[in-house]
């Protein structure tokens, strides 16, 4: 999980439950704000596409059912939601991600 060092994501509570679950948290550096504007990005992505039509849409019962939504809905954003965004160029993340794993193992090897 990537976040800024605001009070609701540094308490003990909050990283004492993704530990529980087994997620990594990561920070951004202090005063960087090309860092947080991706955070705020995908959080601003995440509520338009994803939070207000499920809940608009569908009858959520239980979180877990709300958890496979999410979880349905994140793999399509990495895997096919094209972004056109200068950076990413019409590339989804999943896309972005293996051309920088594969030129870091290219770099290594030689």
């Amino acid at each position: 999980m990537l976040s800024d060092d605001r009070p609701e994501f540094i308490g003990h509570n909050f990283t004492d439950e993704l530990a529980d679950l087994g997620i990594e948290h990561v920070r951004i550096p202090p005063r960087s704000p090309n860092h947080n504007a991706v955070c705020e990005r995908f959080q601003g992505a995440a509520l338009q596409e994803f939070y207000r039509p499920i809940f608009h849409r569908q009858r959520i019962t239980d979180v877990a059912q709300l958890n496979n939504a999410l979880q349905a809905w994140l793999n399509q954003y990495n895997t096919r939601r094209r972004n056109h965004g200068d950076y990413m160029a019409g590339r989804t993340p999943q896309h972005v991600l293996t051309a920088h794993h594969d030129r870091q193992i290219r770099s290594t090897s030689t």
